[in-house]
Parts: structure tokens; sequence; C-alpha cells
């Protein structure tokens, strides 16, 4: 799991909007997603480039940004050709707010079938790390065509249509391909807490209530990132406990072993990396092992509660020492 996690942070820290730095002709020029979010992304000149003609400005920013995203996540470069050959023939390289149904961005992903919000598709370095997140899932990607690859991920209705754009992509790959990327991480502690309320519209995969669309980008993180432990809950009544998120859709619980050192010690990974991303993942408060955490007040300090006679090892569920409770905004 500690693969799983560290690959996880990477994919995270790229899905919070980034600021980049592109070197086509030999100047640098600055794409701001948002140049005040802590977690970003800057890639910078570390050879030469070549220009890539027939590219405006916008579309040559998302070429970086996908290709960027790939090197750091390290994609191999066949597979940062797949995915600039997908978004050529999704959106011409664009950011596009519209598409069949509910089809968003550069890859044209679908929130509703799990791939984020509206808001985090439309983020060009989200969309390319769940790109690149399904395709390193698909056995054997590196040794299959172009056109095969990509239809793995986007399940189009046009599945011949992406091997046309191969040859471009390639050109594009080649010629951004002297990029040094360099995490800028945020102040230690650094919380958001002015996430705006959300209802439980969304289907939970983990049961057959209904979650918010927060809970639900928290869910196809986790499980597209590996972060899910001996098992991943949401929706569920709580009738003893009125104050429960969980009825509300707000709330998940990721389970692990209380008897095993070895999985606990995965828990307070999977704690740890969940306050680190708070910032984009939206978290409330998390409770795991008799210790509680908020994004008010991000220490761990002793869980408390009347209703379960916390703090006691003995009571493992009631007192969460056999999963991470995970509250959300």
């Amino acid at each position: 799991m500690t693969g799983k996690l560290g690959t996880g942070v990477a994919a995270l820290v790229l899905a919070i909007p980034i600021l980049i730095g592109a070197a086509i002709t030999g100047i640098t020029n600055a794409f701001t997603a948002s140049s005040a979010s802590p977690g970003a992304l800057t890639c910078t000149p570390d050879g030469t480039p070549t220009t890539v003609p027939g590219l405006t400005t916008q579309q040559r920013a998302n070429a970086t940004t996908i290709v960027a995203v790939g090197k750091q996540m390290h994609v191999p470069q066949y597979g940062r050709v797949i995915a600039i050959a997908t978004a050529m023939q999704e959106s011409g390289l664009r950011n596009l707010h519209h598409g069949d149904r509910d089809s968003l961005g550069l890859f044209q992903q679908r929130p509703s079938m799990g791939w984020g919000t509206p808001q985090q598709i439309l983020t060009p370095s989200y969309a390319a790390t769940q790109f690149y997140n399904h395709l390193l899932a698909i056995p054997n990607w590196q040794h299959s065509d172009l056109a095969t690859s990509a239809q793995a991920v986007q399940r189009s209705g046009f599945p011949n249509r992406y091997a046309a754009h191969e040859h471009r992509a390639r050109q594009v790959v080649g010629a951004l391909t002297g990029l040094s990327c360099t995490n800028l991480t945020g102040a230690p502690g650094q919380t958001r807490t002015d996430w705006p309320a959300e209802h439980a519209t969304e289907p939970d995969p983990t049961s057959n209530g209904r979650i918010t669309p927060r809970t639900l980008a928290l869910v196809h993180t986790l499980r597209t990132t590996g972060v899910t432990g001996t098992g991943l809950r949401c929706h569920a009544p709580r009738p003893a406990n009125p104050t429960s998120d969980h009825p509300r859709g707000r709330a998940c619980d990721l389970m692990f072993n209380p008897h095993d050192p070895a999985s606990v010690a995965d828990g307070w990974r999977a704690a740890n990396w969940l306050t680190a991303h708070q910032t984009h993942l939206g978290i409330h408060y998390l409770i795991w092992q008799g210790q509680y955490w908020s994004a008010k007040q991000p220490t761990w300090t002793p869980y408390t509660s009347s209703a379960y006679g916390c703090p006691n090892p003995a009571n493992l569920t009631g007192c969460h020492y056999d999963h991470v409770h995970i509250s959300m905004y």
C-alpha cells in the first residue's frame, strides 16, 4: 500500500490548480489556473524544446500541462503520446465547458460517471491526472496500439478516431520533453474551511444511499489511487448518533485491521495523506486510533465521546480503532 500511497500523493498534488511555465519557443510563458493555490506544480525548461507550429496559446498551455503531469507521475513517453492524442480527438486540446451529455474538459470526462466534479474536471492538471491513473490501470497498455489504449480509458462511441492523431501527438510530446517539474507545497498545516455546502444528490458506490458530489469525488480518488484499506463504506443510517455525517452523505469509513501492526501503520499513512491534501479534497475532520484531527484545528488530539465511552481502545469501532472516519464539508 505504501507504493500506491506515494503514487496517490503525486496524483493529488497535481489535482490542485497549477502554475505551468511553458518553454515552446525558448521564451517561458506562464499559464495560471490559481496562482494563490497551495500545492502547485511549476515546470521550467531543462532542455531545448522545439516549436510546435499550429497550436494556439491555449492549446500549447494545455498540451504542456498534460505532458508535465505525465512526467511528474513517471508515465512513460508513450503514455504521454496517448494522452495528447486523446485530448486532440476529444477536445482539440481545448478545455471545453460543454460536450456530449455532461462531458467536460480536455478529455470530455463525465461527472456522472465518477470522473470528478465539474470544477475538478475543468482543471487541466486534474483531468490529466485522472486520465493517466486510468491508463496505468490497463494491463499491458504499453504493448497495445494507441487507439486500443485510448479507447480502454475513454470508452468512446468512435474508437477508431484516436489513431489519426498519433503522429501529431508524437511531435507535440517530443517538443515538450525538456521540462523540469517541481512541487511547491503550501505552508505546513495549511487548511481550507470555506467549502460551500452540498446536498446528498449522488448515488453512493459503497451503499444504496446517496452522498454529496464532494464525497463521491473522495470515493473515486481513494479507489483510483488504491487507498482503500480493507474496505470503504460511506452512506449509512446512524439512529444512535443524530449528529453523524454518514446519513447526510458527508462521511466515509476507511477500514483497517486493528490487530495487525502493518495495517495500523497503513491506516496512519492514509490518515496523514488525507490531511496533507485537505485543501483539495474538502475534508472537515478525521478520527483514527482514538485521535481526532480537524481542518479548523489541524493537529491530532485525543478523541472523546460520551456516547461511545471514548477514549477506550477496547471499543474498536465506536472509538475508531478499526477505521479512519472521514467527514467532509
